[in-house]
């Protein structure tokens, strides 16, 4: 949520906007964006085969990256309420048409377009906060605690919903249909509250700038490496994770969204507390490495959970959330911990590992389903997380 915090100065915020506004919308997108984001790769079969379905994600994310380059320019042409508003219009539209599917191409071309865009929506957000906060640093890390809370509460209601929208009928062109009237709430929120909003000055992201700076330290190149790591978990916890134990399990997706919800909400429950014991208590390096050794025990495991209870797998995605938890809150904290106010290149490579990890987590996973059995995917990705655990100990510990 910081990408674009340091990437313009900051007069102040418009008359109209607050606190609360900020985090309405932020709850509203959240809410949108996950209630189609795990029931998006079963939808797809229907269109292509199962190993190409992470070829059109990989497409998607390759397409994230360079919205995420260019973003600044629109910026600096229309500012950030036009800005958000349009992005947000050609979603609906894209959603509309991943829902009604009139023929193949046009389905999968609106859903890269959807795909490609809403990470763009969460810098738009980014934004509105970050002017909102101003020069009062001393009240960041609290707004930020706050809103990522409120986010993953909303999270957690996003598969329950998706899962009562599918229901028996397998209806799952119905989550893009809500999905957009969603996004139709947002936009009156947005042309409501933020007409009067002040855009700061923004600056242009150069890649050449952003390779420089990842080499300055090791723990700077370390830490954005555990961050990529997580971001490529994140990948097959959306795309794989729902696939496997719909067409393979045999799961209906009102169980899938159940079990989708119990793992989310460990976030809910560690996120706050393994931030307060990293800065007062043991620091990050341990934390992350016990997070990595999690992750990578939790994807093995899937390996022996083809004929496990609903129960069994509610309490692994627990644990596998409970795992990203711990690398999620520590990669963050330790990276600002690093940098300082003007290094905005850091800062924007940082967000980067999002849509890269989700770039190349789709063309690994894409191979393994070429050439291996399904389950034997997630004892790959449990090798893969396990690294995670050695590379973090190259860093130096902030306690």
């Amino acid at each position: 949520m910081d990408f674009y915090r340091h990437l313009f100065l900051t007069d102040g915020p418009g008359k109209e906007l607050s606190f609360a506004l900020v985090y309405t919308i932020s709850i509203i997108f959240t809410f949108l964006s996950l209630l189609t984001a795990y029931s998006s790769s079963t939808y797809l079969e229907q269109f292509v085969a199962p190993e190409y379905v992470g070829v059109i994600f990989a497409v998607a994310a390759g397409f994230a990256i360079v919205a995420t380059l260019l973003l600044p320019r629109l910026l600096r042409a229309i500012g950030n309420v036009q800005s958000t508003l349009l992005i947000m219009l050609v979603m609906i539209v894209s959603l509309v048409l991943v829902a009604f599917a009139p023929t193949p191409a046009i389905t999968i071309g609106a859903f890269i377009i959807f795909m490609g865009l809403y990470p763009q929506i969460y810098f738009n957000i980014d934004i509105f906060l970050e002017t909102l906060i101003g020069n009062d640093e001393g009240s960041t890390g609290t707004r930020r605690g706050f809103i990522l809370t409120l986010m993953s509460m909303a999270a957690f209601f996003s598969p329950l919903a998706m899962g009562y929208i599918i229901g028996d009928s397998n209806n799952l062109a119905g989550v893009y249909y809500v999905a957009a009237a969603v996004g139709l709430v947002f936009m009156a929120v947005i042309l409501a509250k933020f007409r009067h909003f002040y855009d700061p000055v923004y600056t242009t992201i150069r890649v050449r700038d952003l390779c420089i700076s990842a080499l300055t330290s090791k723990d700077i190149s370390t830490v954005l490496t555990t961050q990529f790591l997580l971001q490529f978990f994140y990948t097959w916890a959306v795309i794989y994770f729902p696939l496997y134990m719909a067409t393979v399990v045999g799961f209906s997706w009102e169980t899938i969204s159940q079990i989708i919800a119990v793992g989310l909400f460990a976030f809910v429950v560690f996120e706050y507390p393994i931030g307060i014991i990293g800065d007062r208590h043991i620091g990050e390096k341990e934390m992350m490495a016990l997070g990595f050794v999690v992750l990578a025990l939790a994807s093995a495991c899937i390996f022996l959970m083809g004929n496990a209870s609903m129960y069994l797998w509610m309490a692994l995605m627990f644990i596998s959330r409970f795992g990203a938890s711990l690398v999620e809150v520590t990669t963050e904290s330790y990276f600002f911990k690093q940098v300082k106010g003007h290094d905005s290149n850091l800062i924007s490579l940082f967000r980067l590992t999002r849509p890269l990890g989700n770039l190349i987590g789709a063309i690994v996973g894409s191979l393994c389903l070429l050439f291996l059995p399904f389950e034997f995917m997630f004892i790959i990705l449990g090798l893969i997380m396990a690294s995670g655990a050695f590379i973090t100990l190259r860093i130096t510990d902030t306690k």
